[in-house]
């Protein structure tokens, strides 16, 4: 089974399938009522479809069914360097496959369709965070451990 771009009727699944990774990762995400539903509700809908610097993949059913696998990519800006003349690079994010679907390739697809896109507009540097569980599909697609250390400053929300 193919990706397939998302449309607004995958939002509601695409929202699941969020909580599923949220979950994989150890974080509890909450009642389906949870105000981050919500608030992601506006977020995806302002970043599915044709967008010219993001591109969110899904695998499963026709819009507003079902989802097994999805993952989006957008182009981040940086300073110009030898790995990226023109600063842009590429970051995948959202790559999760649901737990009765794992195995079957639909993410590999799915890094392989964002990859795809990215490097059409000529963007060859990628980066993303791997939890565990998805480390062997992004080896797979040819990802490396980071050439720079990690750092994150996270602070209360207001």
């Amino acid at each position: 089974m193919l990706p397939r771009l998302a449309e607004p009727a995958d939002i509601p699944e695409l929202i699941r399938l969020r909580a599923v990774a949220l979950e994989a990762l150890g974080v509890e995400p909450g009642p389906p009522d949870a105000a981050w539903r919500t608030i992601a509700a506006g977020w995806f809908a302002e970043r599915v479809g044709e967008r010219p610097a993001v591109r969110c993949l899904v695998v499963g059913a026709p819009p507003g069914g079902p989802l097994l696998a999805s993952g989006m990519a957008w182009i981040t800006y940086h300073l110009p360097g030898p790995a990226g003349p023109d600063g842009r690079r590429g970051y995948l994010d959202g790559i999760v496959t649901d737990g009765a679907a794992r195995g079957r390739g639909h993410g590999r697809r799915v890094v392989d369709g964002l990859l795809e896109w990215l490097g059409g507009l000529g963007i060859g540097y990628v980066q993303l965070h791997a939890s565990a569980d998805g480390e062997p599909v992004y080896r797979a697609a040819g990802f490396t451990p980071g050439r720079y250390p990690g750092m994150d400053r996270i602070t209360p929300a207001p």
